[in-house]
Order: C-alpha cells, then structure tokens, then sequence
C-alpha cells in the first residue's frame, strides 16, 4: 500500500541521488530525477509545503553549469507563448492565442516537441492566417540542448513577456527561464489544485479561481501580489457528431467528461451517485467521455448489471456536438473537470455539481461569475432530489451561457494584467485551504491503492532496472527475491557484483 511516509522516503532516496548525480555530472540523469520527484509530488501532493525549494535549486545549479545569465533588452509587443503540451481543446492555449491576436502583439509560439501523438491542428489554424507569429519546435536530443534551444529562441527574438504553459514537472523551460532576464515571466496556473515545479521562474502567477490563488499563497510560497486572477471561456470544438453505438431513442441521457481518475475515490461514490440516479427511471441512462482506467468502472458495471445503462465512449473530439444531444451535465467528483462543466453550460445543459465539505479544489464557480443561480451541492441526497425535480418537471431552464467571461473580456483583462494591474481581484476570496489540501492528498492514495495504480509506471517512465536497482533498496531487495526463486545461478552471480561494487 502506498502511503505518505513511503513516499516521503523514497522522495528523500532520490534527492540523494540527485545531488550525487550533479556532483558527477550526470545531468540527464538528474534531471530525470527531479521530473520523477516533482510527478510524484503531483500525483500524491505528499510534502507539507508545494514549494520544493531544493528541486529548484538543483535546476537552478545545472542552469548556472550551461547556461550564461542574459539580460535582453526586450521588443515590445513581442509575446512568447511556450506550450508544452501543444494539444488541441486541452489547457488554454487557444484562450490565450486569441487574446493575443485581439491585442495585435507578435506571437512567438513555442512547442516543446513536435513528435506528440496527440493532435495541434486546432492550435495552429487559430494564428495561421495571423500574420505577426513565428512557430518553433524545440530541437536537441537532450534535455540540456532543448533548453539551450529554448534560450536561443528567446535571446534571438527578444520578448517583453513569456506565457508559461507547463506541465507540472517540466525541467527544460525552468532551466531556459531561469537565466533570462528583463522578461516578465507569467505562470499559467493550469494545475491550480496539484503541485508543480516553476516557483521561483514565476513573476506573475495567473490562476483562474481563488482556491489556487489560496493555495498558491499557503502553500507554495508565492507573495499575494504576484497573483492574479483570469478566469477563462470554453473552446467549443468544430468536430461534427461523431455518434454512438448504442440505442438512444426515447431515452433521458446523463452526461459526464473527464479523465477518468477524477471519478474514482471515495469508495465510487460518483458511480454509486449515478446509479441512484439511473433508478429514478427506466428510461435513463448514462454517458461518460475520457481516457483513462476503467478497470474499477467496468467492475461496478458487471457488479451491478447496469452494462445497458451505462456507457464508457472514450476520450471525444466532438464534446460539444454529444452536449447538443444528452439531457443532463453531472461534474465529475470527487475531482472536478472544469472545461467540461463550462461545454456544458455552453450547450444549455443543466448541470449538477457536488462540492463538500473540505473539497474546495471541486469549487468552479468563479468561472460562472455572472450568476447566482449555479448551485454547489455539499449532500448528494440534496443533490438528487434536485435532480429528480428537474427530471419529473422539465420546461424552462436556467441557462448559464451568459455567466462566463467572454473572449473579448478575456482578451481585455489579460491586456490589464499586462499593464501590471489586477482587474479581476474583486473575485478574491481568501479563506484557508488547508483542510481541503489534506483531503486531496488523501483522495490520490486511495486512488492509487484501490482503483488507479500509476506509481510504479510513473518511477519506470524516467528510470531503467539498473538505475532503479541501484537507488531504491526496497526495488533491489524485491529483485533479489524474485531472482532467488527464479534463477539461483544468476542471483548468486548478481550478489557477487553487488558486494564487489562492480554494479
């Protein structure tokens, strides 16, 4: 079972091993270990504080080996936009793009690869009759050449402002950013509910709602004037319907979207939720879009014999065309989808959100700042007994379309905040989050434990056998028992190396 203080643990086994790495300079595998002790922490959210200042100053250390500290003398108008992640529909770089093309500033629009798997083609048709932009993709084969790349790109064209789209545990941008000066570094504070690295490459950390703009003050070091909120719209995708296999006709349908970790805890109280539901009538059924384990999902669907009433349609370019033809929007829980919930609106669905006691990471009503009328239910009992009112009465529905920012208000604001103004504090709300930090941390071990396991696939994603063997006694031990029962020759053979220091 994974726990806090294993994880704490082995956090501390690999900082070890990464100050041994720098002092041998083997940069590549210290940066792979801070990206594993950093995906971790965004995982689990296991440290007491979400400002790991010795990861930081472990990327400052290699950033000060390769790279020279340059001040620019920046051109003004002139905005890079780095992004990591360069996928279509997901995070909000097509917000920010169209905001930067209604304020008429030159994009520098940066990838970090041009190799995903995923697609960018809706990014790139935002600006590709924009005529002030320049596209890079990050060339190098390590992560030490990408930054330097990424330095180069900067000292050539010389912005007055970087958009920082990261992810949680990204290394290359921090070592490029960190050595720059004379540019104003905005945060997007995408991951507002998790830990991430880029604390002190950060200026200006722009969240979307006052829990992350709380949580940033309490727990990640950041002073209250380097926050700023901007809340964001939905992009609403112009992928035709793309249809279902399965019998709609003369059915009520519940539609739910996430990545499907963010539905299972808490014992699937989510799915115990929708069933609840489903036997409000016969003739409705539920809907879920993501990607993700659904091993834990299809289990309760067997258990329960609800394979004609609940349907798994995986991860959906066409979201917004499927909320045109369902009934009604649930918001995952215990994690909440936000983007999702804000399609939802944008479809004129009514839309039930369950945020308890304790949870204020599952709180999105400050993306609906224009109205009173979204409810957050704190009881499920509430909840559905709501539901069902809506169901037996139907008619006439509160529509929320209008209760976003707009992208032209989206657009104007970012420009304020350029301008080092705040205009949208009046959405600051502070309260302590410590309470529901705790909750969330306890969330992500159950998930792990009982229905998502991630930890061993995440340690293997940046370590190989013999770099594991050597760093975790807990891994060696387990090989060396596993090789005892399998193949004594070559245990004995192993042992040998090992005592001798020749592994």
């Amino acid at each position: 079972m994974l726990s806090n203080k294993k994880l704490i643990d082995l956090d501390q086994l690999i900082k070890k091993k990464l100050q041994l790495s720098i002092n041998q300079k083997n940069y590549d595998l210290a940066l792979r270990l801070i990206e594993l002790s950093a995906h971790l922490q965004y995982n689990y959210c296991f440290n007491e504080s979400w400002y790991d200042k010795e990861l930081e100053g472990s990327l400052k250390q290699i950033a000060d080996l390769h790279l020279a500290t340059q001040t620019i003398s920046p051109q003004k108008d002139v905005i890079m936009f780095y992004d990591y992640f360069g996928y279509d529909n997901r995070g909000l770089t097509q917000q920010y793009l169209r905001a930067l093309k209604k304020l008429n500033k030159k994009i520098i629009l940066v990838f970090e690869n041009e190799g995903r798997y995923y697609k960018n083609e809706a990014i790139l048709s935002e600006i590709k009759d924009y005529a002030h932009k320049e596209i890079y993709y990050l060339n190098g084969e390590t992560r030490i050449d990408k930054a330097e790349n990424l330095f180069n790109i900067i000292l050539s064209v010389k912005p007055e402002s970087i958009l920082m789209h990261l992810i949680p545990w990204d290394t290359i941008a921090y070592l490029a950013f960190y050595k720059i000066k004379g540019i104003t570094r905005y945060q997007i504070n995408l991951t507002d509910q998790a830990f991430w690295l880029g604390v002190d490459i950060t200026d200006i950390n722009i969240g979307f709602r006052s829990y992350g703009l709380n949580l940033s003050e309490q727990f990640r070091n950041i002073p209250k004037q380097k926050n700023k909120l901007l809340p964001y719209y939905p992009i609403l995708s112009s992928s035709s319907f793309q249809g279902f296999d399965f019998e709609t006709k003369d059915k009520k349908i519940i539609f739910a979207g996430s990545t499907l970790y963010k539905v299972l805890g808490n014992k699937l109280e989510f799915f115990e939720t929708i069933h609840r539901l489903l036997n409000i009538n016969k003739n409705l059924i539920f809907v879920l879009a993501g990607s993700g384990n659904a091993d834990a999902i299809t289990k309760f669907i067997d258990d329960n014999n609800l394979n004609n009433r609940i349907f798994l349609i995986g991860d959906r370019y066409d979201l917004f065309e499927i909320m045109k033809k369902v009934d009604y929007y649930i918001a995952t829980f215990p994690f909440a989808g936000a983007l999702m919930t804000q399609i939802a609106a944008e479809a004129d669905l009514p839309i039930f959100l369950y945020v308890k006691e304790n949870c204020q990471y599952n709180d999105i009503k400050d993306l609906f700042y224009k109205t009173d009328n979204l409810k957050n239910f704190d009881n499920l009992d509430n909840l559905i007994e709501n539901f069902t009112q809506e169901y037996k009465q139907g008619g006439k529905r509160i529509s929320y379309k209008d209760s976003m920012i707009t992208e032209a208000e989206f657009a104007e604001n970012l420009d304020r905040i350029f301008n080092n103004e705040n205009p949208m504090e009046f959405l600051e709300k502070r309260e302590n989050v410590e309470n529901s930090v705790v909750t969330y941390n306890a969330l992500t071990l159950e998930s792990e434990n009982l229905y998502n396991p991630s930890y061993q696939k995440t340690i293997d994603n940046y370590l190989s056998h013999w770099e594991k063997f050597k760093i975790f006694p807990e891994y060696r031990n387990d090989y060396y028992k596993k090789l005892l029962k399998e193949d004594k020759l070559k245990f004995a053979k192993t042992l040998y190396y090992q005592i001798t220091g020749k592994i």
